[in-house]
């Protein structure tokens, strides 16, 4: 599984251990033409094995990713009824009850998903999975109890799902499937600025539908960072897709404040198309099975 990434420093409104698989990025804006390496690292990270990773000026114990890291988990549907169990046993009344009003067809991936975003945030946190608790911010966007400085960002379609953890600021994550029917001119006019739309001609509709997928896939990983998901309008986030498909996408402007943002191209298997994008940090993004 590989990636590609870029760091823009981005204006507001006008104004450990693992084997090394990433390719050479480029950073750009303060750094203009100095390259970077963008890394993807693969394997078990320390804190998996509930260690302590380092402490706070206060001394207390620190869990969770390095500075500069966001760690990405990919998560699949239960290979059996009895893993299937295990999952359902570890999610809360609340999402026991909103399972049960999926279509069948969701709701084996749900309980692996929200299961394993309880595991991921436990370990992460250094408390046991069932003091993991979740509450909402002003936006809507979930934040941990007890451990705010913990960002985590969740996001599924058909057969996969992806959860990204950082401590550097505010993350997002998200993953569509190719195979799913896309109507490439309600997309353009739903979520392209005029620039943006002027690179999608109607012509290009066909043979480019993926790139336009892969440059919706960054914008909606950049609003859910902001908090606000699809709440948000995707016209005010601007990206640029690199000379290939699989290539950086330049982001060039996002609501709010100015922040260094790091977007980066996630390869999580044939068939579909993800991206993280994380605010003031995610250097190094590490994929966990």
């Amino acid at each position: 599984m590989n990636s590609t990434s870029v760091e823009l420093l981005v204006k507001g409104p006008r104004r450990p251990s693992g084997r090394v698989v990433g390719r050479r990025g480029r950073r750009v804006g303060r750094h203009e033409g100095r390259p970077e390496r963008s890394s993807q690292v693969s394997g078990r990270p320390r804190w998996a094995d509930g260690r302590r990773e380092r402490e706070d000026p206060m001394g207390r114990e620190r869990h969770g990713p390095p500075p500069g890291e966001v760690h990405v988990r990919v998560v699949r549907e239960p290979s059996d009824a009895d893993e299937l169990q295990r999952c359902v046993a570890l999610l809360t009344d609340g999402e026991r009850e909103r399972r049960r009003h999926l279509v069948p067809s969701q709701r084996a991936l749900y309980a692996a998903a929200h299961a394993a975003l309880r595991t991921t945030t436990a370990a992460f946190s250094g408390r046991p999975v069932g003091q993991v608790a979740f509450r909402r911010g002003a936006s809507g966007k979930p934040y941990v109890a007890g451990d705010p400085g913990l960002r985590v960002s969740l996001s599924h379609t058909d057969g996969l799902a992806l959860i990204a953890v950082s401590r550097d600021g505010p993350v997002g994550v998200d993953v569509e499937r190719l195979v799913r029917p896309v109507d490439p001119r309600g997309l353009r006019r739903q979520v392209l600025s005029d620039q943006e739309a002027a690179l999608w001609p109607a012509e290009r509709d066909g043979p480019l539908c993926e790139g336009l997928l892969t440059h919706w896939t960054c914008k909606e990983a950049v609003l859910k960072a902001l908090g606000t998901g699809l709440a948000g309008d995707p016209t005010a986030v601007r990206v640029t897709p690199g000379a290939r498909r699989s290539g950086p996408v330049r982001l060039h402007h996002a609501p709010g404040p100015p922040r260094r943002w790091r977007l980066h191209l996630l390869d999580v298997g044939p068939g579909y198309r993800a991206a993280v994008a994380v605010a003031g940090g995610g250097d190094v993004v590490r994929l966990l099975p």
